[in-house]
């Protein structure tokens, strides 16, 4: 199968948590873009307006490969709110007023609108065994398991943040040199002049950066655990599984989606705070020869990391799909923070 072969097969939307305002210290802005990611579209608002990228706020980032709606809000000073662009690839438009600057807490979710090509008889016979026309006659909800998805790991994301975590400075180094022309340039240029300052190096890196590099760490922390439980669950109980394999490893599936109970509901992503955690995550960050307290990075303060939890399973809401001769149509919404790409993983599937 085929997933975001052209942007316009992949449309996700924004669902803010409540109305805009009339009037309000920020203005709000609907940004409709394509084949841009979020970064690249605050920098040409940016310059284009004369506007510091630090006062312009999101909920959350989109993807490049889609045709994306979300907000932005910008603090609302003296004609901010005439602002607008009109162009093929990118438009701007103010829709209305916030009391507070947006964040990933101003967002319930997102609303997806994805069409899968190419479409072969396994894959269109796994869709149509999971019988989701029965379980919304029932007026259930589809339970989704909440992994992290490619997404998450690219660019050597990983390997960086557990370099970084192990104190490995030069090896973080190393990787991010392989991973990016953007990081190795800015790297390349330091160390020229400064041999063997590898944390000088990292320190030339954006906050924002060395965090996405950490949060890969928790994330395969999680996504590994969860899968070991499920597959620990499944042998106990008798239950059929399904793999599915990404560049981690492997997600794990049940073909029955009812068998997902008497399981754990939430889930450690440790920090240097963790002091109690399931027993199943320290079994993962013991093999990767790691403790919570290394996600304090005293030589690089922006990379240390607290500890949270994140749910196990969320629902599918308001699911529609549409099954043609090679492609499908799909059509719901998830929480913030969950990956749409997980949902159509799972349903064809198995």
């Amino acid at each position: 199968m085929l997933i975001k072969n052209v942007p316009e097969d992949f449309i996700v939307e924004e669902v803010p948590l409540k109305e805009w305002d009339d009037d309000g210290p920020f203005a709000v802005f609907k940004l409709t873009k394509l084949s841009l990611n979020t970064e690249q579209t605050i920098d040409i608002i940016s310059k284009r307006f004369h506007i510091p990228t630090n006062i312009i706020k999101y909920s959350g980032t989109k993807d490049k490969h889609a045709h994306t709606v979300q907000y932005i809000s910008i603090p609302n000073k003296h004609g901010i709110s005439d602002i607008r662009l009109d162009e093929e690839n990118l438009k701007l438009e103010h829709v209305g007023f916030s009391d507070e600057p947006l964040s990933l807490g101003t967002l319930k979710g997102n609303r997806f609108i994805i069409t899968v090509r190419d479409l072969k008889e396994k894959e269109l016979h796994a869709i149509k065994s999971k019988k989701l026309n029965n379980l919304k006659k029932d007026g259930k909800n589809i339970v989704m398991l909440n992994y992290f998805d490619e997404q998450r790991f690219s660019s050597n994301n990983y390997n960086i943040g557990l370099s970084i975590l192990k104190k490995e400075f030069k090896k973080a180094v190393q990787y991010m040199c392989e991973s990016s022309d953007i990081y190795s340039d800015t790297i390349i240029i330091y160390m020229a002049a400064h041999p063997n300052d590898y944390v000088g190096a990292l320190q030339r890196i954006s906050k924002k950066t060395l965090l996405m590099f950490i949060h890969s760490v928790q994330s395969f922390i999680f996504n590994e655990t969860l899968s070991r439980i499920l597959v620990k669950n499944a042998l106990k109980n008798n239950i059929e599984y399904y793999l599915v394999p990404y560049s981690m490893g492997n997600f794990v599936f049940y073909k029955n989606i009812s068998d997902y109970s008497n399981l754990p509901e939430v889930l450690e992503l440790v920090g240097f705070n963790t002091a109690t955690m399931d027993h199943n995550i320290k079994q993962t960050i013991d093999k990767l020869s790691i403790i919570p307290r290394d996600f304090i990075v005293r030589a690089l303060p922006d990379s240390s990391v607290e500890g949270t939890t994140r749910e196990c399973f969320i629902e599918i809401q308001n699911f529609e799909i549409e099954l043609l001769e090679n492609r499908a149509i799909l059509e719901f919404e998830l929480g913030k923070g969950s990956y749409a790409t997980i949902v159509v993983k799972m349903m064809f599937g198995g």
